[in-house]
């Protein structure tokens, strides 16, 4: 997939692309970096409809390019260095959104089996 950043798009905007492609994982936008309290910090968390412009750290526009096979924390990673931008990846399981935190060295497709798995255990 690929995700066009630039300073007219909003978090829901990256949020929307992401989520399309990834269906059972979501990306949350912080105003600091991941942290295990953090990510359950309400106050941390950027509101989707702010624009991309207004919160990176870096004023760079590009096109990252995600595939399934890429590790969560090469996202992350990536979105940090090379844009600003603090998120964290949360994938389903079961009925709630989960932080990918722990689980950050296993690629997208292996998070994305974890939670269709944990949705079809959960909906039996």
């Amino acid at each position: 997939m690929l995700l066009y950043i630039n300073d007219n798009k909003t978090v829901q905007d990256l949020q929307d692309r992401f989520s399309k492609c990834f269906p059972y994982l979501k990306l949350e936008f912080y105003k600091e970096a991941d942290h295990p309290l953090k990510e359950r910090d309400k106050s941390n968390l950027i509101q989707p409809d702010r624009f991309i412009g207004d919160i990176r750290t870096k004023s760079r526009s590009g096109i990252l390019e995600i595939k399934s096979w890429d590790k969560t924390s090469k996202v992350k990673d990536e979105l940090k260095d090379l844009f600003g931008l603090n998120v964290q990846i949360f994938r389903m399981y079961c009925d709630q959104w989960i932080p990918t935190t722990y689980s950050d060295e296993l690629t997208l497709r292996q998070q994305t089996e974890l939670a269709r798995t944990s949705s079809v255990i959960e909906a039996q």
